[in-house]
């Protein structure tokens, strides 16, 4: 059984996402993962309602899955 939504890969991580992303979540969620891979800190900024806390936690629960 599959959950709704959108499954990217980005980065070399499938991220699942709840509906289709804006551009804005998926450059977001290209960085998020980019700096996890590196291990380095990240300062990300983006208008409010842009849907920065779901980017963040779609991609770093990805990222985590990978890894493990």
């Amino acid at each position: 059984m599959t959950s709704p939504g959108i499954e990217r890969s980005i980065g070399g991580v499938k991220v699942h996402f709840p509906c289709h992303p804006y551009p804005s979540q998926f450059s977001m969620m290209n960085k998020i993962i980019q700096g996890l891979q590196r291990q380095q800190n990240c300062l990300l900024e983006s208008p409010t309602g842009s849907g920065k806390s779901l980017a963040l936690l779609c991609s770093c629960l990805a990222w985590q899955k990978a890894e493990y």
